[in-house]
């Protein structure tokens, strides 16, 4: 694959020209974390040999009956007794979080943690719960069902209250109860697997959905991110963020880079509301494929613009994520799994080699994680024959002295001689903001 990708270098735990900080990695030397959360090891019959995960830092299953994964996702009915109305009405552990029992919830939930968890080892735990949200503004149409039924509690003990009133005190009601659940569920699982970053997928989100609009700018609403302020309890119990960016085929290619690129911005912006200095790690949840095609795998444009987006945005790791659906909808066929298999070894894999490579190669250069410098200036597309890179990293004044002398000891030393150092290197230094920034390029050889 040939590619230009701009990028800028943040040192771990370092300010580089007040463009702020980014989270360390995960696991030691694995600057940008690849993990694979997908049901294929249903597939081992339907290929040649194995599918090639071997890019992946984490492999997992959401499967129910599959545990000790170093990646583990719990969904509605596999973490305690989380309390939902169903879509026949049905209230299901009370309906509503204010009728729950908190207490037989975190009981419930140690046993699941310690069934689907059984050590206390390094990786991802996400809990996935949908139904409702803790904003109580969030839960419109079908969750206005959840505004519903708290209204109506309220009126049940309070008969002489109106409507208005009666809706006021549903809020808050509601909303403490919603936290309560979600804060002490991270406490738990925090306290039982410390070595886990613990955190609930889609969250934050940035509601960025009014893509069929012909104004639209992928801009999260101003009133959004305030909503999203309002649950600095969430981030400040949270280890990890999670959000989304799965596409729909409504999305036209422009719009897909403008979509991805301010949910992940604005998850990056709420990593560092608990501590500017310690941001949390953001992981994207990204599908191969789209959520309205599942046969349809995204095309290099499109990884360009979601997985591109992630690492060039300073995220900590991508989190590719397939439902059961997906394989169901072609394991009937004689092709099944080959797709997939196919689709992994001629375009996903050299993808994240590629994008790899950029990012630890910035890692090594300033101990740090690659992000973009604006995210205006991001460009990723095929250029050039054979594997072609365009860097633009930088460093803080204390990288120093014979700039040029230490970037090619570091890329000689990180790559070997495997890679043909495309005219000498040329490096133009600058200084802006006590930044200094280095230009190269490189061509990959054998």
């Amino acid at each position: 694959l040939s590619a230009h990708l701009g990028i800028t270098l943040i040192g771990c735990w370092a300010d580089v020209g007040g463009r702020g900080w980014v989270a360390p990695p995960l696991i030691p030397n694995v600057p940008f974390l690849w993990a694979w959360n997908a049901p294929t090891e249903l597939c081992i019959a339907g290929v040649d040999g194995p599918l090639d995960l071997s890019l992946f830092s984490l492999v997992g299953s959401p499967r129910e009956n599959v545990t000790g994964q170093n990646i583990t996702i719990f969904y509605t009915d596999r973490l305690g007794y989380y309390p939902y109305i169903d879509m026949t009405g049905r209230s299901v552990n009370g309906g509503i979080p204010q009728k729950a029992s908190l207490k037989k919830h975190l009981d419930k939930a140690k046993k699941d943690i310690d069934y689907y968890m059984p050590i206390n080892d390094t990786g991802l735990a996400v809990i996935d719960w949908k139904e409702w949200r803790p904003t109580w503004a969030r839960n419109w149409k079908p969750k206005h069902v959840y505004r519903n039924e708290s209204i109506e509690l309220v009126q049940k003990h309070n008969t002489q209250l109106d409507d208005t009133e009666a809706t006021n005190i549903a809020i808050v009601e509601f909303e403490k109860a919603a936290k309560n659940f979600m804060q002490e569920t991270l406490k738990l699982g925090k306290l039982l697997r410390p070595h886990r970053l613990w955190g609930y997928y889609l969250f934050p989100d940035c509601y960025n959905y009014n893509y069929n609009q012909h104004s639209f700018t992928g801009s999260c609403y101003d009133i959004e991110k305030r909503r999203n302020d309002h649950l600095d309890w969430l981030w400040n119990e949270s280890t990890a963020l999670f959000p989304s960016i799965y596409l729909t085929t409504r999305l036209s290619p422009p719009q897909i880079a403008l979509y991805v690129r301010n949910r992940i911005y604005e998850a990056i912006r709420i990593s560092r509301s608990p501590d500017m200095g310690r941001p949390l790690p953001v992981f994207v949840y990204a599908r191969p494929v789209f959520t309205d095609l599942v046969l349809k795998y995204l095309s290099q444009d499109d990884l360009v613009n979601t997985l591109g987006e992630s690492i060039a945005l300073g995220a900590s790791g991508v989190v590719i994520w397939g439902g059961l659906s997906m394989l169901r909808s072609v394991v009937s066929e004689l092709t099944s799994c080959s797709d997939l298999d196919d689709y992994l070894r001629t375009t996903l894999n050299p993808y994240l080699i590629n994008i790899t490579l950029a990012a630890k190669m910035c890692n090594q250069l300033g101990k740090g994680l690659a992000s973009r410098r604006l995210i205006q200036e991001y460009c990723l597309s095929p250029a050039f024959q054979g594997f072609s890179e365009l860097w633009s990293c930088h460093c803080t004044l204390v990288w120093v002295t014979e700039p040029s002398k230490r970037l090619k000891e570091c890329l000689l030393q990180q790559l070997g001689w495997n890679c043909i150092l495309k005219a000498s290197i040329l490096i133009e230094v600058t200084q802006e903001q006590n930044t200094k920034y280095g230009m190269f390029s490189l061509i990959s050889g054998s």
